[in-house]
């Protein structure tokens, strides 16, 4: 058994083994496909045995997220995990079981996990409404809106500053914001993330408390789907713990696909 920090010569051989489970690995793979092995915010390591790929852990900011090929957990991840001082380990739930015990002052937040490959447009639907997030200053508009959302509350555990930087990272060929806005504020917005040449990730699909009932929360999310189901012809994934939630996303072609975990600090 061996664990190695990853480099860029190991590009190949380290996305042959993350697309075995593609949808599972969506965080990591995009991470690999946007941001290389680089860098001050990002870093890889990968254990192996007998010569081949067992485990991957990504650190990008405050987020690590782990995978592996089987539920036997080398504790020597520990100390890898420990050095990122990161605020969130997600993983999928089985995976997430060999890890909690060593972080006993962490919270568990388990979700259903679940992807589309199908959307049938809703034509009666105006889009004029929408735009696309480009810049800075609309990351930050995007982020006071989400931060009135109480069950979003990944998003205010992170600096705000990291949070903006995360959505204009996830732009242009790396993913897309959308949001609406009245009045001058943002009152809906929704975003696909961690953008690969198969896959992208929903996230923070939200409406301001009050504009609520207004039909925006339906346009945003709408809009990303035809985006990139019916028009870039990618999979959309995301998660949920929400049975109200469960339930548009049931009627919008979502499927399930596992149960995902992430460990989130309490500080």
């Amino acid at each position: 058994m061996m664990i190695r920090k990853l480099h860029e010569e190991d590009r190949e051989d380290v996305l042959e083994f993350l697309y075995q489970e593609p949808e599972m690995n969506l965080y990591l793979i995009g991470d690999i496909h946007n941001f290389g092995f680089g860098g001050e915010d990002q870093e890889l390591y990968a254990e192996f045995r007998d010569g081949e790929y067992y485990a991957v852990a990504g650190r990008n900011r405050s987020q690590v997220t782990y995978y592996a090929a089987g539920n036997d957990f080398n504790p020597e991840w520990i100390d890898i995990f420990n050095a990122f001082d990161f605020l969130f380990l997600s993983a999928k739930e089985s995976l997430i079981q060999g890890i909690k015990p060593y972080y006993p002052h962490m919270k568990e937040d388990k979700m259903d996990f679940m992807k589309s490959t199908t959307f049938k447009a809703d034509d009666t639907i105006d889009y004029s409404e929408i735009r696309t997030l480009k810049t800075k200053k609309e990351a930050a508009e995007v982020y006071d809106m989400l931060t009135t959302v109480e069950e979003l509350y990944t998003v205010y555990k992170k600096p705000k500053e990291e949070f903006i930087q995360y959505l204009v990272d996830n732009s242009g060929d790396n993913g897309t914001t959308v949001f609406i806005k009245k009045d001058g504020q943002v009152v809906a917005s929704a975003s696909a993330v961690f953008e690969s040449r198969k896959s992208a990730m929903v996230v923070a699909v939200a409406t301001h408390k009050d504009h609520r009932k207004k039909g925006y929360g339906k346009k945003v999310l709408h809009y990303l789907m035809d985006l990139y189901v019916n028009q870039k012809g990618k999979t959309l994934c995301l998660y949920y713990d929400d049975p109200r939630a469960e339930k548009l996303y049931r009627q919008l072609g979502f499927v399930d696909i596992g149960r995902w975990s992430m460990l989130v600090s309490e500080t």
